[in-house]
């Protein structure tokens, strides 16, 4: 028997044809895998987004209610100071305990960051594509910084200056507030220079402080403004 080899030219073109389908195959599975991924990333982004802004508004609220309660607190000081410069008037009873009030209120804000404190510390800041939003997220904590040093130094001169002589002269609220308008504690406090000192170093603790609000709120302007550019 007689076995004859035969010759078989190779099928190049078919081959190339398969290794180019399998190849396209490969490539096509990694950009849908890449695809997929970055999809994720930018959904992950957008949840982000919306998380921070909710946060921002609402510390947005609280940053503007409480300027406003501090511009209130200096405008009712500064009622005592001309009252003290004035003549006496049926709203004397009412001014004074609202000065007494101010004075021994030591005022902190709390905000919400937990959205932003964790976005930092997890990394993943540098996944918003926004730079500009990515720098102002990060410059907000030193902004915020400002407002609470402010805030907690006020407390401390409530708690170590301003309480202390209150207590010491027996300026007590419900003395005053069951005398009437031209008491002998309300004489004695008006004619109070120290006391009038106080007030003054409040008023201007308050007006330092309303600054830092100011610029705590315009930043918070500015983050919100750039999110709401950001969120699809």
């Amino acid at each position: 028997i007689n076995f004859v080899t035969k010759h078989q030219e190779i099928p190049w073109k078919r081959i190339s044809v398969e290794a180019a389908t399998i190849i396209a195959s490969i490539l096509l599975a990694f950009a849908i895998d890449a695809w997929w991924q970055d999809r994720q990333i930018r959904v992950e982004e957008q949840e982000i987004l919306a998380g921070l802004h909710t946060e921002f508004v609402a510390n947005h609220e609280v940053l503007t209610r409480t300027l406003s309660l501090n511009l209130r607190g200096m405008q009712s000081l500064q009622e005592f100071l001309t009252l003290v410069e004035g003549d006496q008037s049926e709203d004397t009873k009412a001014t004074v305990l609202s000065t007494l009030t101010e004075m021994a209120g030591p005022y902190t804000t709390d905000l919400g960051n937990g959205t932003l404190d964790a976005l930092l510390s997890s990394g993943r800041l540098e996944n918003l594509t926004n730079r500009r939003l990515r720098a102002l997220l990060t410059a907000w904590g030193g902004v915020i910084s400002d407002v609470w040093d402010d805030e907690a130094h006020s407390s401390k001169m409530v708690v170590e200056i301003y309480l202390p002589h209150i207590v010491q002269e027996h300026y007590s609220w419900r003395e005053i507030e069951r005398s009437w308008e031209d008491s002998p504690v309300i004489r004695r406090l008006l004619a109070d220079e120290t006391f009038r000192h106080l007030v003054t170093m409040r008023i201007d603790g308050k007006d330092h402080l309303s600054g830092e609000f100011k610029q705590a709120i315009a930043a918070a302007e500015h983050i919100i403004a750039e999110l709401e550019d950001s969120i699809e």
